[in-house]
């Protein structure tokens, strides 16, 4: 109880300034541990907490990796290998001296190597860029981290051993890895989709969660029976049950007790730590946290720039990466328990992994700065090609819509002006997108929306719309003044997703901006309205009642339609409503003919829905039934008697208010 408590006021610091929870958690452990106020003592018990953690964890990380999650690396993963290469290989060289041996120093790369793709999606969402290319070159990056942590943990044993150089050893257990992944392979396919299926169909929770123990806990052990890691096993029974189609119920209740045991591991990596070694090691420490921010920095940086991406994103790709996550820790924790890691060593890496994930904050929130800094350097312009996009502008293309990104939203709009014969060209920084869409014939371009020379290529000077559909906040605005700045008479209209980004990009040139969490909501209540019947000018009058509201800031009057001017200007009684015939309604089973609504009310029958089918105008013998939706168009007052005619006992009767009527 005690523990949690601390860790609980711990975290909720850390929430307050915005600082990582696995840092809190870490320093709650070195508050509570044998080296703080004593509350865990016991260090057999923290390693076997530990070993908990590790073991949950990585079955959970197995659950993750479904087949759909494993495509996504497909684009990601070339560039997550030289990342990781570069970390260890230049880790390796530097500190091969130190620690005495090369096995070691390639341990300790493979610690620096990792990233917590939790920590870095939380800023990514903080900073609205979970739609960027930066946030999914760096998830991509992440995700082959993560799967990379399965050999690296693999080859632990083997660097530690007294063969961790014979080919004999090596091929020994690349054998016993092939062994291993056939019955992984095998429990995949037949096995557990067997038991599984039969108990969930027991019903029986207490049963399920029984199963989900003895997979991870069974596979971990029988993979450390035959000389493996046991988070090896873990991580396989969760690839298994992932690939089963009850993988979602499984993650709802291993979830809970996952994010339970993997906090009490943060919690007694902590505890593990001597602060005095911080303390005693203190410029030590600071110069090994800045050298691990720079070369993590680097190394998501030149593979990014390698893959024909902008600075910009390079940057911001690099930036992301620049912190150790929490496989860094299942690593060295790994390595101490190996012998390859002495307890001290260990200690050192724990603090200064936890001063990375501080300081990278700080690093991410400049991302602009730094971009334009290396920018700089460059002699003022960034150090990326500007593709296919920049060569001289079309003479040919004038009167044109550019369209800045090919996501759904660009791909969508591009395809809708094509089939109005709308000349168009789009810009995107996806190479591979690129490639495809050039090879399907449609006018996509690679380029950086927001370089005059670029949008010049695409003859921004004699363009008639600039449409920014990219889900980057920073590049939209950039694009949106520069486009602005290299063509005053441009029409520009961005999109972005936050009311608060209208009025800035207002402020920087752009004649509209929609807004797509308040479209959602606008769209939404449209349809609610539509379902209730009510007549489609009063739908279109109540939103654009609110849309004006909204955007009262950037826009000017809301001009109506003509037919809109029409109705409010000539016919400003005019009504329309839907009525519906009662069981109790004179009109039922009646006729058009034998009713006479017109002559007797005054009102005029636009159409009648009935079991959703709309038949507008109907004929004099057209027959009435019960249920019948009728349309109906006049003045107040005469809608008010049509009511009382086909709806005589209704208690929904329209108001009328006498002073509306002329």
């Amino acid at each position: 109880m005690l523990v949690f408590a601390v860790a609980g006021g711990v975290l909720a610091i850390f929430h307050r300034v915005r600082l990582p929870a696995v840092a809190g958690l870490i320093l709650a452990g070195v508050a509570i541990g044998p080296h703080g106020i004593g509350i865990l003592q016991d260090r057999a018990g923290i390693d076997r907490l530990a070993e908990i953690g590790i073991l949950l964890l990585m079955f959970s990380i197995g659950l993750d990796f479904a087949p759909d999650r494993l495509a996504e690396l497909r684009r990601a993963a070339r560039l997550g290998f030289f990342q990781i290469l570069i970390c260890v290989a230049v880790t390796a060289l530097a500190v091969v001296g130190f620690v005495g041996h090369w096995t070691e120093a390639v341990l300790l790369g493979c610690v620096v190597a990792h990233t917590s793709s939790s920590f870095m999606l939380k800023l990514l969402l903080d900073r609205g860029e979970l739609g960027a290319p930066q946030a999914r070159l760096g998830v991509g990056i992440s995700l082959t981290q993560d799967l990379s942590v399965v050999p690296m943990l693999l080859a632990v044993p083997l660097l530690a051993g007294d063969d961790r150089a014979s080919l004999a050893g090596l091929g020994l257990a690349t054998l016993k890895v092939a062994g291993v992944l056939v019955v992984a392979l095998g429990l995949t396919r037949w096995v557990v989709p067997f038991w599984l299926h039969h108990v969930v169909h027991s019903r029986s929770r207490e049963l399920f969660l029984l199963f989900l123990v003895v997979a991870c806990l069974g596979t971990a052990w029988a993979t450390a029976a035959v000389g493996l890691s046991g988070a090896l096993g873990a991580f396989l029974a969760g690839l298994a049950i992932a690939a089963s189609r009850y993988v979602y119920q499984t993650l709802a209740e291993v979830v809970p007790f996952r994010d339970l045991l993997v906090s009490l591991f943060f919690i007694s990596m902590g505890a593990l730590v001597d602060p005095s070694i911080a303390g005693r090691h203190a410029l030590a420490g600071l110069t090994v946290v800045a050298a691990v921010l720079a070369l993590k920095f680097v190394s998501g940086l030149l593979p990014t720039l390698a893959a024909r991406y902008p600075l910009r994103i390079a940057v911001a790709v690099g930036a992301g990466l620049a912190q150790v996550g929490e496989f860094g820790f299942v690593l060295a924790h790994a390595g101490k328990e190996a012998g390859l890691i002495s307890d001290a060593l260990f200690q050192f890496i724990v603090v200064a992994a936890i001063g990375t994930l501080l300081a990278n904050p700080l690093i991410v929130a400049r991302v602009d700065a730094i971009a334009r800094l290396f920018a700089a350097l460059s002699g003022g312009r960034p150090a990326e090609p500007v593709g296919a996009g920049a060569r001289k502008g079309d003479p040919e293309r004038e009167n044109h819509v550019i369209v800045a990104g090919y996501g759904l939203n660009g791909r969508t709009l591009v395809q809708a002006l094509r089939a109005c014969n709308v000349p168009c060209v789009a810009l995107d920084l996806d190479p591979v997108a690129v490639a495809s869409a050039r090879r399907a014939g449609e006018p996509l371009e690679w380029g950086d929306c927001t370089r005059v020379d670029v949008l010049e290529s695409a003859s921004l000077g004699s363009a008639r719309l600039f449409v920014v559909a990219i889900s980057d906040p920073w590049a939209t605005r950039q694009a949106v003044q520069v486009a602005r700045h290299a063509n005053p008479g441009l029409h520009i209209v961005a999109r972005t997703k936050h009311q608060a980004e209208i009025e800035p990009l207002r402020g920087l040139g752009a004649n509209e901006v929609i807004a797509e969490e308040f479209e959602t909501c606008l769209e939404i209540l449209a349809r609610v309205l539509h379902s209730y019947d009510l007549p489609r000018l009063r739908i279109e009058e109540v939103v654009d009642g609110l849309r004006g509201d909204s955007y009262d800031a950037i826009r000017g009057p809301m001009r109506a339609a003509p037919g809109r001017a029409v109705l409010g200007e000539e016919l400003p009684s005019l009504k329309i409503e839907t009525l519906n015939v009662s069981e109790n309604s004179p009109a039922g089973d009646r006729t058009l003919r034998d009713l006479d609504v017109r002559a007797r009310t005054g009102a005029t029958l636009l159409a009648v829905r009935r079991a959703g089918e709309v038949q507008t105008m109907p004929a004099a013998d057209f027959r009435f039934q019960v249920g019948d939706a009728v349309i109906l168009a006049g003045t107040p007052r005469e809608i008010l008697a049509a009511a009382r005619l086909l709806e005589p006992e209704s208690n929904e009767v329209p108001r009328v208010d006498p002073r509306s009527e002329h």
